[in-house]
């Protein structure tokens, strides 16, 4: 990710729509893996960024936060109680079945070989555990943003729900998310690949009343995803269990 970006997630993470609006689901996914009525667990926030998600996780048990880049880690101004490593994704420096919950939010998709994230993600996981997941959707959708965010990738529901598999994940709910705001997204990028630019992080702040809204449209998403996967969107997101006997 450019320097650029990590400053400008830093600022926007407590209180921007996509922000807000995604704790909202990672909440839905983290109930739907670990239940309405569990006791503290271990959580791994894999690429934790600036830390942005700590108090979310929080909620659920001593947390501790992987992240590859020190700019990032510089950044946290509360580390979570178990504190912060560096550290890359497919080499996480902990034993197997070290956390009941696993949360990839906006990873894999910046990783040369998500496989082995996955499958680092799904060793240290617990098997009653949860491994919890967001990334981008669709490869039409590619634009200067993904650039700047030095993204490799983006998936197609059935090359996600392939790779969850492969690595030894079985999902329990694969949901599109930003479904509201796809279409004004795709007509966005669309125009953008018409007028080529240098790599932008184009996140900036909306007005508080536009904010206000698109916050409301994910948190419904978040209420829907816990009943139904919806049909398409910006992102997809993920909740899995470990497969047994997984080789």
């Amino acid at each position: 990710m450019l320097a650029e970006a990590h400053h400008s997630l830093h600022t926007l993470e407590n209180d921007h729509f996509w922000y807000v609006g995604a704790r909202a689901v990672y909440r839905t996914l983290l109930t739907l893996g670990l239940g309405k009525n569990h006791s503290p667990v271990r959580m791994l926030e894999v690429g934790c960024g600036s830390g942005g998600n700590f108090d979310l996780l929080g909620n659920y048990g001593p947390t501790v936060g992987v992240e590859v880049s020190s700019l990032a880690l510089s950044l946290i101004a509360q580390p979570p109680a178990l504190g912060l490593v560096q550290a890359s994704a497919d080499a996480l420096p902990f034993a197997a079945g070290s956390f009941e919950g696993v949360a990839l939010f906006g990873l894999i998709e910046h990783m040369p070989d998500d496989v082995a994230a996955l499958q680092e993600a799904r060793r240290v996981c617990h098997s009653r555990g949860c491994v919890a997941l967001l990334t981008s959707a669709f490869p039409f959708l590619w634009s200067h943003h993904d650039e700047a965010n030095l993204h490799q990738r983006r998936y197609y529901r059935r090359e996600l729900v392939q790779k969850l598999t492969t690595s030894g994940l079985h999902p329990l709910r694969v949901s599109f998310q930003n479904f509201f705001t796809f279409l004004p997204v795709w007509t966005a990028r669309w125009w953008q690949r018409r007028s080529p630019r240098p790599p932008e992080y184009d996140m900036g702040a909306p007005s508080r009343g536009v904010n206000a809204l698109l916050t409301g449209l994910l948190r419904l998403e978040a209420w829907l995803i816990r009943w139904i996967a919806l049909p398409f969107g910006v992102d997809l997101v993920a909740v899995c269990r470990p497969l047994e006997n997984h080789e």
